[in-house]
């Protein structure tokens, strides 16, 4: 950010504004120990040569540059410039927390177009204004199921969930006295059904369930739902959001509740966040939903509005009434993928993931073809797929980033039975080029063999 200092008389005009006479006052608290002497005027740098040491500096950084395969939960997409040109108006980037819906209408309308947009995208009634990330909203979620069946205390997850959301859905739950049931998979990577058939007779208020699986397995849901709903539980769907792009939409699952994260569409990876989880449901559960919710009125000349409509949370209401502890919303963050989600349009999310499925498929279906390559599981997939090269783990992250390229997320480190196996992601940003030259490595650890 650039940075313009005040000028002498505005620095005076705020001092005399404040009651003090000179800007050291504000620090009396500071020893004078622990005060940096100030600069004089002959001393330091120009601008333009402040700026050019400091890229001296960093010209001297190095750091190896790889070809990105990870996934997990956190993926690689374009960002449309778009979005960061409106997300940095001040309007937007400056705005502190709506808490009164008088004082930032164009925020509290841009939360409104984001809870429509999450609605239009899993086929639900209704979405709250987001959630830290996809592992909270999951958590959430199996909160907001327990309060909606009270006498259940159990819930249901599948083993082949997101492990990173599981620990979270733990921290949560557990803390609450409620019990925990871990359904497993099947060899084909697919959910045990007679087991999670037994875990159903255990009356639980939901099964959370992953779509796509952790092995990017697309599962079918359509004929386990019923199953759930049989046993008068909810059915929790943690979903790529993209995946609604070329699979049927958690309402036509028949999903009570649809969470996940809203990373894939303009949140860049960052290091690991800050992201945008999502909750939506049907609208009879709506005041069982966490956070906030914004809904659009008319004030009483007739003109549109737009209020905090629920504010089910400690701040508003008696603590032992409260839906969640969520302070608040990831509002900026919920407009950039807002943005993005309004960017592509119903047509271009469509478009994009059939482009992400095509892509991974193309890897897959090549990498199927060489010796010794093991793909695990079966059926449809989506964006991502576990693959064994039929060699030392070690030695294949060895061969591949010698060529920079970063295969993919280990599963032994979430899976120990997967001692040698990849889970290899592959989106938008991956050309025919790099793709033929990941086989090309992977053809090398075969004939090294």
């Amino acid at each position: 950010m650039d940075f313009v200092s005040n000028a002498e008389t505005q620095i005076r005009d705020m001092l005399k504004t404040i009651g003090i006479q000179s800007i050291d006052e504000l620090f009396q608290a500071i020893p004078l120990e622990l005060r940096v002497a100030k600069p004089k005027h002959d001393d330091g740098l120009s601008e333009l040569e402040g700026v050019r040491l400091i890229e001296s500096i960093a010209a001297k950084n190095s750091y190896p540059c790889f070809e990105n395969y990870l996934g997990a939960g956190a993926y690689e997409h374009h960002v449309p410039a778009i979005i960061s040109s409106l997300c940095s108006k001040g309007e937007f980037l400056s705005s502190y927390t709506p808490y009164q819906a008088e004082a930032s209408q164009g925020m509290l309308q841009a939360i409104f177009e984001f809870q429509s947009a999450v609605c239009a995208l899993t086929g639900l009634d209704v979405s709250n204004a987001s959630l830290y990330d996809g592992a909270s909203a999951c958590a959430e979620a199996a909160l907001m199921a327990l309060r909606c069946h009270p006498e259940r205390k159990r819930v249901v997850v599948a083993a082949s969930l997101n492990p990173f959301y599981q620990k979270v859905i733990h921290q949560y739950v557990n803390k609450q006295e409620y019990e925990i049931v871990t359904v497993p998979y099947a060899d084909n990577g697919h959910i045990d059904l007679p087991k999670l058939t037994k875990a159903l007779k255990g009356k639980p208020a939901c099964v959370i369930l992953g779509y796509p699986n952790f092995f990017g397995i697309i599962e079918e849901w359509h004929t386990v739902i019923p199953l759930i709903k049989e046993a008068g539980a909810f059915t929790i769907l943690s979903a790529n959001p993209l995946v609604y792009g070329v699979y049927a939409s958690a309402a036509e699952l028949g999903a009570e509740i649809a969470v996940g994260d809203l990373q894939p569409f303009g949140m860049p990876l960052n290091f690991g966040g800050p992201y945008v989880g999502y909750i939506a449901c049907k609208q009879e559960y709506v005041r069982q939903l966490p956070g906030r919710i914004v809904g659009e009125t008319v004030d009483v000349e007739g003109r549109p509005g737009f209020v905090l409509t629920l504010q089910a949370r400690e701040q508003h209401i008696r603590r032992e009434k409260a839906t969640s502890n969520i302070c608040t919303n990831v509002a900026l963050a919920a407009l950039a993928t807002l943005i993005g989600m309004a960017w592509y349009g119903k047509e271009g999310v469509a478009k994009l993931a059939l482009t992400n499925y095509q892509r991974a498929a193309y890897l897959r279906e090549a990498l199927a073809k060489l010796p010794q390559v093991k793909i695990y599981g079966t059926g449809p997939f989506f964006n991502e797929f576990a693959v064994s090269f039929g060699c030392p783990a070690k030695k294949a992250l060895k061969q591949f980033r010698k060529h920079q390229i970063e295969p993919g997320v280990l599963l032994s480190e979430c899976y120990p039975k997967f001692k040698n196996t990849f889970l290899v992601c592959v989106t938008e940003m991956k050309t025919k080029q790099q793709l033929d030259r990941y086989v090309e490595v992977a053809k090398g650890l075969n004939a090294e063999r």
